[in-house]
């Protein structure tokens, strides 16, 4: 059975899927069997008749991971909107139970499993009931939070680390994404660091050019797999 982490965010739009492929990419340079598991998507594109989860597309693409949509993603829903609400819209009901079975499918198949919420940590999977940290906890992994390196990011990462540390979630890493190089941003680094005693282990600079040959090297030269492989369980 291989090995996982649970990629997590501060915030929605904060670069987890950016932050994934990137990891994904990376394992496979190393050789080693890796994939992309999203439980969960709103905000679907229409393709050819079809829901398809962007977020696994974006993989798929720059990975060339060979496994269907429906194994990579449980839930693809329309509207772009928190999960429970988007389910509600279309008379959808999520099914843990599933949510779990196709991880260790996963589990079983590859080296590495990559799982990536939706949000944050207390975004609603099925209103009242199971929220992204309760899928967290059930799937028994270590975190991964991504944040984003400007202005707001001290308090939105301290405060996600103060509430998975309070509900038994381990973050074990950071990435900071997104940055600039700003004396405000260093400092944020440093802040973010002494206040949660979580290591940063990767800070990842703002990219505007988006063709994968780019992104590939981008990957390359900023993540530091060694680091993220101690992470994962």
């Amino acid at each position: 059975m291989g090995k996982s982490i649970f990629i997590a965010g501060t915030d929605t739009g904060v670069g987890k899927t950016f932050i994934t492929a990137g990891l994904n990419y990376c394992f496979q340079k190393a050789n080693y069997k890796c994939c992309s598991f999203k439980p969960v998507q709103s905000g679907g594109i229409e393709k050819n008749g079809s829901l398809i989860p962007g977020d696994i597309e974006f993989v798929k693409k720059l990975t060339g991971i060979d496994e269907p949509y429906e194994k990579l993603n449980c839930y693809c829903l329309k509207e772009e909107v928190s999960p429970h609400l988007a389910a509600e819209l279309e008379g959808v009901e999520i099914d843990t139970n599933k949510l779990l079975e196709s991880f260790n499918y996963l589990k079983e198949k590859y080296n590495y499993t990559l799982v990536e919420g939706a949000g944050g940590l207390i975004v609603p999977i099925i209103r009242d009931k199971y929220y992204m940290y309760h899928l967290i906890k059930d799937l028994n992994l270590p975190v991964l939070l991504v944040a984003r390196a400007g202005v707001g990011t001290i308090n939105h990462t301290v405060l996600s680390c103060e509430f998975a540390k309070n509900t038994g979630i381990k973050i074990k890493g950071i990435i900071i994404n997104g940055y600039t190089n700003t004396f405000c941003e260093k400092d944020n680094i440093d802040i973010i660091e002494k206040a949660t005693g979580i290591p940063i282990v990767s800070v990842m600079p703002q990219i505007n050019v988006y063709d994968f040959s780019h992104l590939k090297s981008y990957y390359k030269k900023h993540i530091e797999l060694d680091k993220i492989i101690s992470l994962c369980f």
